[in-house]
């Protein structure tokens, strides 16, 4: 019993966080853009893997692991809530911006910012907690 007690009362230990899940959080946002107007073009998924290179400093062949296992996830994901929790633990303010910005360029890559995918971005900002 007091073993119980004890395990229960047992600080918990803190759970690192490996830089790749952050990749992958922020990558699975920018497919979850592409995907809000319902067609996912070939201009935004390259415009992803350009971005995660330069933005989250990875390699061409990275940023392209990168988009395959977020579109991957995204498949079998029906809430994005662990992803922008991520985020928001680990992510300061100026980087959750950026963040957003990367989200427009993919909304603007294919040169037509559909309403849903100004929608989405708007509405990831909110949950963000970014005016």
């Amino acid at each position: 019993m007091i073993t119980f007690l004890k395990k229960l009362f047992k600080k918990k230990e803190i759970k690192k966080v490996k830089i790749d899940d952050i990749n992958i959080a922020c990558a699975i946002l920018l497919i979850e853009v592409s995907y809000s107007d319902f067609e996912v073009k070939d201009e935004e998924l390259g415009s992803i893997i350009r971005l995660c290179s330069k933005e989250l400093s990875l390699s061409i062949q990275e940023s392209e692991w990168l988009k395959n296992k977020a579109l991957e996830l995204h498949k079998d994901t029906n809430c994005l809530r662990k992803y922008i929790k991520l985020i928001n633990d680990n992510y300061t303010k100026l980087q959750k911006k950026t963040l957003l910005d990367m989200a427009w360029l993919v909304a603007k890559s294919d040169n037509i910012v559909d309403k849903y995918e100004e929608h989405r971005i708007r509405k990831l900002s909110e949950l963000l907690y970014l005016d």
